[in-house]
């Protein structure tokens, strides 16, 4: 056989296997062509040219279940199946077919689906989703509940959705605590804030206690005090008030002792709980004066720069009385030119008697220590009053206040 034969016969035998190669490796693309107008027609032509490609199937399954102008869902779920049956391992077909059938009412296919779609892609929180809430649509509340609490764990940042939905059902609070939030002091946290924000204030105590067995955070001590205060739950906050001070190895301080609470103000301010809560305006700098004190270790100070007229509550806090009982208040107020005749009074009104308020004589100029005084008697359904270090703000043309003011040595006694 000659060298041109030889090349010939290689020829006829290579050229077929060539052609079958290129077919191969272009045989998708002019399906590409018909698939990328996404239309209606261009899928279906995709589709008939190539139907063993999944990806036509799926997407004409959602073109009928998401597609305002196509909605179809009994073409969503056949095309959604044919897909599946060339590619049972998509999680997000599985997850569109359970939705699909549970619109067309087919609800066992929408629990096989789901099922599906858990097994494929467990951590995927859209699919722990939609099998929360179809479980709750099917009333498998276990079930939903463990879903939703998948989900909280892979997206913690949408927590409140799911504890918005799961509320609405009223079930048994203890069991929600137990079911669906994740038992770290995070997820503790982020509950007890959603429980408080909506004012669940029975429910919020049981998570209260769940979270004492880890290191909970000053703020979160001081928040919830404030809450439950803010709730008149005078006795709640303080037995949180107390455990707030054996934590910082502090004495706590009962009713019937010095009150208010840090009168002297020896102790770090936090702002909050039944420790003083400090207001700053603008043209009034409040601070802790180490310099000038007349008890102790240091006063709060403050400074009035000249240019306002504030009314302001310079230094508050909540203090438990009794009903009906006779009450001394006592403070002491130094001085500087303090300019104005309304200058720094000590006051007392009801925190949870509307109506109620109490104050002392005005101190303004340049005083030594001045002690001012406030005598009163609680309302019969007064169990808390809110005693202020305030400025009232001036009716007068020369009404703009400067100077400075120290006080301490705040007390009340029963009478």
């Amino acid at each position: 056989m000659t060298k041109n034969e030889r090349r010939v016969l290689f020829f006829s035998i290579a050229f077929p296997f060539y052609i079958l190669f290129m077919w191969l490796a272009i045989s998708p693309f002019p399906g590409q062509l018909f698939f990328a107008p996404l239309t209606e027609s261009g899928l279906l032509k995709a589709f008939r040219y190539d139907r063993s490609n999944a990806t036509y199937s799926y997407v004409l399954g959602r073109l009928y279940h998401y597609g305002l102008e196509h909605y179809d869902p009994e073409k969503a779920r056949r095309y959604y199946k044919e897909s599946l049956s060339l590619n049972p391992l998509q999680g997000g077909c599985w997850l569109d077919l359970a939705k699909a059938s549970e619109t067309a009412g087919s609800t066992a296919d929408a629990g096989y689906a789901i099922k599906r779609a858990i097994r494929l892609v467990p951590k995927n929180p859209s699919v722990r989703w939609e099998a929360g809430v179809f479980y709750l649509n099917t009333g498998d509340i276990e079930a939903s509940l463990g879903n939703f609490r998948e989900f909280v764990l892979l997206q913690p940042e949408k927590q409140s959705a799911v504890y918005d939905l799961v509320w609405k059902l009223r079930l048994d609070a203890r069991h929600i605590l137990d079911a669906l939030v994740p038992k770290t002091y995070a997820y503790y946290r982020k509950y007890l804030s959603y429980l408080v924000s909506t004012e669940r204030t029975n429910e919020s105590k049981d998570v209260w206690n769940a979270m004492k067995g880890f290191e909970v955070e000053d703020e979160e001590f001081i928040k919830y005090t404030d809450f439950l205060i803010s709730r008149h739950l005078y006795e709640d906050a303080r037995d949180i008030w107390n455990d707030f001070q054996k934590k910082k190895t502090k004495p706590s301080q009962e009713n019937g002792s010095a009150m208010p609470w840090n009168g002297s103000f020896e102790e770090d301010i936090v702002n909050g709980g039944y420790d003083w809560k400090i207001n700053e305006t603008k043209g009034v700098d409040v601070f802790l004066d180490r310099d000038t004190r007349m008890l102790g270790s240091r006063s709060l100070g403050v400074t009035f720069d000249g240019t306002q007229n504030p009314g302001v509550s310079i230094a508050s806090q909540v203090v438990i009385v009794r009903p009906n009982t006779g009450y001394v208040l006592r403070g002491n107020i130094k001085t500087g030119s303090l300019t104005t005749s309304n200058g720094l009074v000590l006051s007392v009104e009801g925190h949870d008697c509307k109506g109620f308020y109490r104050k002392s004589d005005a101190v303004t100029g340049t005083n030594f220590w001045k002690e001012v005084v406030v005598e009163f008697n609680t309302p019969p359904a007064c169990n808390a009053v809110l005693i202020s270090i305030k400025r009232e703000k001036s009716t007068k043309l020369d009404n703009k206040i400067s100077g400075n003011a120290w006080i301490d040595g705040i007390n009340m006694v029963q009478k």
